[in-house]
């Protein structure tokens, strides 16, 4: 038989006679009826921390990294948070567990995650897992179990936001504040009783004062509630090239945002008679646009352009209030914005005479917030007496 006799007779045999019949076939794969793949060799897991974590083990180690380097004093602890992600509550944020490694983050700081040893936090749904040492998976602890065993998980937020042109508001209620802590502008935070909350906003209203936010909601403990007013000014910011080739640059116009944006995240102490605040705001404001000329390619007309220079003024405060008492009212004033949120802003035909514009507006917000019910599930309800 030559060669090109047996090659055809190999294509032909190969064709009709499956592989598993010739001797020298390769061995079988393993594959299960639903047609996955060949299972890969079991790998050593790094041991966890079961006791506290509420799930079994084949659940926690799902996701744990293989052949992860082991580091003296650190350690896994896995932690179950589905108490919190899956009750029935309204819960608004795609990713609800967010909130739990935000807290760990401001409870821990940043610094510990970022040292000369690798250190691993992760969350889903279902668990948060963590690599790390005794003392910071202690904090972590306290932080979950702020969330996971709270009784109350649903929050009633009431946000007033008021521009007054007059700061002689204190006086008569100056002793009413305790004061809280101070911001990097200048701000102010302060908490006192709702009754006396009610006399400083009778006192604003004597003197003149825009309520630019009145908004009640109701959140979960713990998540992120954004009030957010503002509106755009527009201006001149610079050239461009206008569609018709042959009158060269134009004007550009652009807009600037001018308002207040708040962003808060309450979560309960262990009594659930008091809330750390997280706090983020942010107040803008656009106080005036300077005019001048330049010159631009232009190929008809003056090749002068007007254009705006914009002068904005901003406050930013961030930090944590520890303690706020629920049934009283939290305080803030973010300083003098002159103008803000002012259509009115800039005077007599824009010419800002003294006297025509606001020279003193200051910006404060007030924050009331309490527990509502949590709303109960199916089975609760059947377990209640007749």
């Amino acid at each position: 038989m030559n060669r090109r006799t047996a090659m055809f007779f190999s294509l032909l045999l190969g064709g009709i006679v499956p592989r598993s019949l010739f001797a020298q076939s390769a061995a079988p794969r393993t594959a299960s009826r639903s047609g996955s793949k060949t299972p890969k060799p079991t790998r050593s897991r790094p041991p966890v921390d079961d006791e506290d974590s509420g799930i079994d083990s084949k659940e926690a180690d799902s996701d744990t990294i293989p052949n992860f380097p082991p580091q003296k004093g650190f350690k896994w602890k896995t932690w179950d948070i589905r108490r919190y992600t899956s009750a029935q509550l309204p819960h608004t944020a795609t990713h609800p567990q967010s909130a739990i490694l935000e807290w760990i983050f401001r409870r821990t700081t940043d610094a510990v995650w970022h040292g000369e040893k690798l250190a691993v936090i992760g969350a889903s749904r279902i668990q948060i897992r963590a690599y790390h040492d005794t003392e910071t998976l202690g904090m972590i602890d306290e932080v979950v179990e702020r969330f996971v065993q709270a009784e109350e998980d649903v929050l009633s937020v009431h946000i007033k936001i008021v521009r007054t042109d007059n700061v002689r508001w204190r006086y008569p209620v100056y002793s009413y504040l305790n004061f809280k802590e101070s911001g990097p502008q200048g701000q102010q935070v302060w908490e006192l009783e709702a009754s006396h909350a009610a006399q400083v906003l009778a006192q604003l209203q004597l003197q003149g004062h825009k309520l630019l936010v009145n908004k009640p909601v109701e959140m979960i403990n713990g998540q992120m509630l954004k009030i957010e007013t503002f509106v755009p000014r527009g201006y001149v910011g610079g050239t461009q090239r206008g569609n018709n080739a042959q009158l060269g640059a134009q004007a550009r116009n652009d807009q600037l945002m001018e308002g207040v944006w708040l962003h808060l995240s309450p979560l309960l102490t262990y009594d659930t008679d008091a809330v750390d605040l997280s706090i983020e705001l942010t107040s803008n404001t656009v106080r005036s646009f300077h005019r001048t000329k330049v010159i631009a390619p232009r190929e008809v007309g003056s090749p002068e352009v007007q254009i705006d220079i914009p002068e904005v003024s901003q406050t930013y405060f961030k930090g944590t209030t520890k303690g706020a008492k629920l049934g009283k009212t939290l305080l803030i004033s973010a300083g003098i914005q002159p103008g803000i949120l002012d259509e009115n802003k800039h005077g007599f035909l824009n010419l800002r005479i003294p006297g025509t514009v606001p020279t003193s507006s200051e910006l404060l917000v007030f924050i009331d917030i309490n527990v509502t019910k949590r709303p109960k599930k199916a089975s609760d309800r059947e377990e209640e007496p007749q």
